[in-house]
């Protein structure tokens, strides 16, 4: 009796790791049959774009940066994001008509009113303040996620630490299709409700067509391989896209009453 026992409980030692394993396979299974990110091109739509996206190129091209009083005070050298695509900083060169000379300054995106079409932005810096600013970046000439938290002056030609990254790294860079084939390159990004909403392509030289406004699927479309951008799609995959029309663009995106402009960015090959 004492070895049918003993045998017994051998088996049950046995059997019970085998048997564990087989309990968390349906949870492993179930992670990873979770919905992927990347958006199915039959369901993306470029309404909402159209009806409260704004052009990040457009802006580098055409917005005016003022202070607080409307005084014109400088323009918008570029646009910081966050790795999940939310807009959390604003980079304008100030200064240029005051006694302190040209000075880049980073500005949290929540202490920036943009105008409803994009071409007025509105920040706390003015002539006797400026120059109160500490350095974000000190000497290393990068800003850090708990440095965009602040108005601070940077470096003009200012790096990005883990964790952000700026328009001009995604804008410009040759696109390509499933990291294999080219197709055009990146011409402009549009955001939308404070989010890098879309990845504008210009494939004019490619098919003739023009401008397609393809879903931002994350960082790891663009930092795998600097100066390209990989779309997660198949060339039989994107027919179902649209031509995107900046034309439709209504661009809103503060508070001050402006008008809705018509005008397709220009290619931008900016890094």
């Amino acid at each position: 009796m004492k070895a049918l026992a003993y045998s017994a409980s051998l088996m049950a030692v046995l059997i019970a790791p085998a048997f564990a394993q087989e309990q968390t396979q349906p949870a492993a299974a179930q992670t990873q049959a979770e919905p992927s990110q990347v958006v199915v091109l039959s369901e993306w739509r470029y309404e909402p774009l159209y009806a409260t996206g704004w052009s990040v190129d457009q802006v580098f091209d055409e917005a005016t940066v003022v202070g607080r009083n409307g005084e014109e005070i400088g323009d918008v050298e570029n646009i910081i994001f966050n790795k999940q695509g939310d807009v959390v900083a604003l980079i304008a060169e100030v200064g240029g008509l005051w006694d302190i000379g040209d000075t880049h300054v980073s500005i949290p995106w929540n202490e920036v009113e943009l105008s409803q079409d994009a071409s007025r932005i509105t920040v706390p810096v003015s002539e006797e303040t400026a120059d109160n600013y500490a350095a974000a970046a000190g000497d290393s000439g990068t800003i850090r996620q708990g440095e965009a938290g602040e108005v601070a002056t940077v470096e003009e030609d200012l790096a990005t630490g883990p964790n952000l990254f700026k328009a001009t790294d995604i804008i410009g860079d040759a696109l390509y299709l499933g990291n294999t084939d080219r197709y055009g390159y990146v011409n402009d990004i549009i955001v939308n409700d404070g989010k890098l909403a879309a990845v504008v392509s210009d494939t004019r030289r490619t098919d003739g067509r023009g401008y397609y406004a393809y879903p931002y699927t994350g960082p790891t479309a663009w930092m795998t391989h600097p100066g390209r951008y990989n779309l997660p799609y198949r060339a039989d995959e994107i027919t179902v896209m649209q031509v995107f029309d900046y034309n439709k663009m209504q661009r809103k995106g503060g508070t001050d009453q402006g008008t809705t402009s018509s005008t397709q960015p220009a290619p931008n090959t900016a890094q």
